[in-house]
């Protein structure tokens, strides 16, 4: 039997609070506050591991290549939980893609994949945004199988208004895999008739979406206005404003929004420029861009991880610290029906947790069902 404790601000129900948290082979087996306690000022802040539900690549690794360097490098930056996202392709090349994923062995101390999140190919090419339109396809009962049926699928990108797309979205609920509405121009109407056949989040909110109008606010409003789906956010401050997220956040609050980072590869890396696919991507602040054919440069997706969005956001004031982490943890875990398993301190949840400074909220350690990830330095606060 394994045991280990963690003393410092914990935080419980939205709020850091003095006390203890115990671990016992990998469960948290207690919870004591210490309240009229004073805690030294440099104590830690306990917060649960974070949970990506929306990343492609990190630490210079991808999920298909390398999903064990990925989920080493994501234990290490305070993500203890995610969902590897794979960009779209054709049923048959994807479900070999999600077999591959699925087939690769990880070590205990790396943050866990929950599951494979695929971003298409059932996504309207009028707004593919940075996906490659020669790569999405039709919607196909037989293309849906042959995906569901290669591995643990747990999330898939729909756009709610192409034809078919209520067949596939309900197909996806009785089989158990989130539907999550994005790289679409769905009306409001259309998403709302997306939830009533299953659909649950919404993917990378604002982002590869019809544009807001107020006589038509199409699938972002719906999210912002109807709590049915957990709404993805990138919390770069790239892809979204300090106005947006600030926007979103008074709509519905840390339990309506999961923190994502969209993550490339080169995120974690501290790198300015790095390839994926064959495009060569640059980053700025915070976001990384292509350069297209005619030029102009492209936001793809982003080069910080799950726990910079967190500082950042908090750093920024957009949002509080409590808010912020409530929306990278225990928002997504509720999104994915783990809530009783990770998201929390709660007895009985896996012991993943982080611990920051106080003063620069620099990374002093990640447990991993209580195993301690290994390589965290200075350089990773």
């Amino acid at each position: 039997m394994t045991t280990v404790a963690r003393v410092g601000r914990l935080l419980l129900d939205g709020v850091f609070v003095p006390g203890s948290v115990g671990i016992t082979d990998g469960r948290i087996t207690s919870i004591e506050l210490a309240a009229g306690t004073e805690l030294p000022d440099d104590a830690p802040l306990i917060a649960p591991g974070l949970i990506d539900l929306h990343v492609h690549g990190f630490g210079g690794c991808e999920p298909l290549e390398d999903l064990r360097g990925m989920a080493s490098a994501l234990a290490r930056s305070g993500t203890t939980g995610f969902l590897p996202t794979l960009f779209p392709d054709a049923p048959d090349r994807l479900a070999q893609d999600v077999g591959k994923v699925g087939a690769q062995e990880l070590d205990e101390a790396c943050a866990r994949p929950l599951g494979v999140h695929l971003e298409g190919p059932f996504v309207n090419p009028a707004a593919a945004g940075a996906l490659p339109p020669d790569r999405l396809v039709e919607l196909s009962p037989a293309g849906l199988f042959e995906l569901l049926s290669a591995g643990r699928v747990r999330t898939v990108t729909v756009a709610p208004e192409l034809s078919g797309s209520r067949d596939l979205i309900r197909a996806l609920d009785r089989e158990g895999v989130r539907a999550s509405l994005g790289h679409s121009l769905a009306t409001c109407e259309e998403a709302r008739a997306a939830v009533i056949d299953g659909a649950c989040g919404a993917t990378h909110l604002f982002n590869a979406m019809r544009p807001w109008h107020h006589r038509e606010v199409g699938l972002a409003g719906f999210a912002l206005t109807d709590d049915a789906l957990y709404a993805e956010l990138i919390g770069d401050l790239e892809h979204v404003s300090a106005e947006g997220v600030a926007l979103a956040l008074e709509a519905r609050g840390p339990a309506g929004i999961c923190l994502v980072s969209d993550a490339l590869a080169g995120a974690g890396t501290g790198c300015d420029a790095f390839e994926i696919h064959g495009h060569g991507h640059g980053v700025r602040r915070g976001g990384a861009f292509y350069r297209e054919h005619d030029g102009e440069h492209s936001l793809l997706g982003s080069a910080l991880g799950l726990l910079d969005a967190v500082r950042g956001l908090h750093t920024a004031g957009v949002v509080s610290l409590e808010e912020a982490l409530v929306m990278a943890s225990e928002t997504p875990a509720r999104a994915l029906g783990i809530e009783g398993e990770a998201g929390r301190l709660s007895e009985g949840a896996r012991g993943d947790l982080i611990l920051l400074d106080p003063g620069d909220l620099g990374l002093r350690e990640v447990l991993v069902g209580g195993v301690p990830a290994r390589g965290i330095t200075a350089d990773d606060r």
